[in-house]
C-alpha cells in the first residue's frame, strides 16, 4: 500500500535524491555520486530556496519507506529550466526509486500533483523529457503534449480543468492529421 502526503521541510535531502533519479534515468549512463552532481549548476538551481511561493510536492512511502516525489516550481523568464513554458505555469519534477518502478507509483504521485496544482489554480503544468526516455509515453497517455524543445529534451504541457485538456487532445489531433483533408 502506498501512501501519499505533501512533502515538508524534512523531505529535502529525499527531494534532492529524486532529482537525482530524474537526471540519470537511462541506467545506460555513466552517473556521478550524489554529492559530486550537488555541486553542478543545474542540480544546484532546481532546488534553491525550496518553499518558495509556488513550490508544491507530494511524497510516495510504503511502509513509512519514501520511494518517490513528485514537485512543481514556479519559474521567471529569467531564471527557470528546461521544461519553462511561462511564469504563471509550474514545471513538474517526478522520480521513483528504482526497485519501485512500473508499479504504478508514477501516476498516483502524479495524480496527486495535478489535482494541488488544479486547487491552487495553476492553467498547466509543463515538464522536460528526453524523447527516448521511456517516461514520455507515460506522460503523453495523461494528457501532457509536445510544445517546445530545448537542447535534446521535449518541453511537454498539461493542460488543466476538463475542458482544457480536450480542447489540448482535439489540437494535438488535428495537428497529427495529414494536410488537405
Amino acid at each position: 500500500m502506498v501512501d501519499i502526503r505533501p512533502l515538508d521541510a524534512m523531505d529535502r535531502v529525499f527531494l534532492e535524491e529524486m532529482l537525482f533519479e530524474a537526471f540519470f534515468w537511462d541506467p545506460a549512463w555513466p552517473r556521478p555520486t550524489l554529492a559530486e552532481f550537488r555541486e553542478h549548476p543545474e542540480f544546484t538551481k532546481l532546488l534553491a530556496d525550496w518553499g518558495r511561493p509556488g513550490d508544491r510536492g507530494v511524497m510516495a512511502e510504503e511502509q513509512q519507506s519514501k520511494i518517490g516525489a513528485a514537485w512543481f516550481r514556479l519559474w521567471r523568464p529569467e531564471l527557470h529550466s528546461y521544461g519553462f513554458v511561462n511564469a504563471e505555469t509550474p514545471e513538474l519534477g517526478i522520480a521513483v526509486a528504482s526497485a519501485h518502478r512500473s508499479k504504478g507509483v508514477g501516476p498516483t504521485l502524479l495524480r496527486a500533483l495535478i489535482e494541488i496544482a488544479s486547487a491552487d489554480g495553476h492553467p498547466a503544468l509543463s515538464l522536460s523529457v528526453s524523447p527516448s526516455n521511456y517516461a514520455r509515453s507515460f506522460y503523453e497517455s495523461e494528457g501532457f503534449y509536445k510544445v517546445g524543445e530545448s537542447g535534446t529534451s521535449w518541453t511537454l504541457l498539461l493542460r488543466l480543468g476538463r475542458a482544457s485538456r480536450e480542447a489540448a487532445a482535439q489540437q494535438t489531433t488535428a495537428a497529427d492529421e495529414p494536410l488537405g483533408r
